[in-house]
């Protein structure tokens, strides 16, 4: 199935991806006990919905920031101006009166006029659709952090201390993925992984830079390795692979988490 556009909220994503890089080291092992069935479940096979997912929504609820917005800025027409924001990035639009801010006598935020009842109705359909609009936030920000390898290979590394301690639950519960030395078991790369790695990859290895296009000469295989190893406790969480040459992926083995900080910008300076 070819890859199909999709709209994306790239700015509050980019604002929620930032936050979370940011925090990793304070925040991770709360974030992994929180959605503990829901990471463990993204990492025994690989699926569309990441670790990484899981832990970019520890820090993403709509509803709490509009409400949080509420109690500490001094003018509703601030939470109204985020709202239409948020609102047109996720492209939902709403069927919804506008408060008329210039016509309004009211001088104290618009708490008591009939702006602040307009208002309360959009609040109220961000309520109801704030599921929707998290989700597109969170997957939004994982287009950045999908990027960043080196934070991937922290972020693995971290979770491998997680799949350690939890070894017997995700045994018990997922009995045909964790092999008899108590690691979770290979899976195939579905092709929907196996081309996103490459995209971001730019068909390149990431350790020796040669190229992996085969446009010109086929002589370069393909490898999709793990950052982390399966043997270091790593896992098959989609977010854990990037793209190597068979020499060094064969270099690399079951015991190393080398991987590359070098990127392609768009220019350079």
């Amino acid at each position: 199935m070819s890859l199909k556009e999709q709209h994306l909220a790239l700015s509050s994503g980019i604002g929620l991806a930032g936050f979370a890089v940011s925090n990793f080291w304070d925040y991770s092992s709360e974030a992994f006990d929180t959605f503990k069935d829901e990471i463990i479940d993204s990492i025994v096979k690989p699926k569309k919905i990441t670790a990484v997912h899981h832990y970019l929504s520890f820090f993403q609820d709509i509803y709490e920031e509009i409400d949080k917005m509420r109690k500490n800025l001094d003018d509703m027409k601030y939470v109204y101006d985020f709202i239409t924001r948020t609102l047109d990035e996720v492209n939902l639009h709403p069927n919804l009166p506008k408060p008329d801010f210039e016509k309004c006598n009211d001088e104290y935020g618009h708490f008591e006029c009939g702006c602040s009842e307009i208002i309360e109705q959009w609040i109220g359909f961000v309520s109801k659709n704030a599921a929707q609009i998290d989700n597109l936030i969170v997957h939004s920000a994982f287009q950045f952090v999908f990027q960043d390898r080196g934070f991937l290979r922290n972020f693995h590394l971290e979770l491998a201390k997680f799949i350690k301690n939890e070894m017997d639950y995700i045994e018990k519960k997922y009995p045909d993925c964790v092999t008899a030395k108590k690691r979770i078991k290979r899976q195939p790369f579905p092709q929907w992984l196996k081309s996103a790695v490459f995209h971001r990859d730019k068909g390149t290895c990431v350790i020796c830079r040669c190229d992996l296009s085969n446009l010109i000469r086929q002589q370069n295989q393909i490898h999709i390795d793990h950052i982390v190893p399966l043997n270091l406790f790593g896992s098959n969480d989609a977010s854990n692979m990037q793209l190597l040459c068979e020499r060094c992926n064969t270099s690399k083995g079951d015991r190393s988490t080398d991987t590359s900080f070098i990127n392609v910008p768009f220019w350079n300076l």
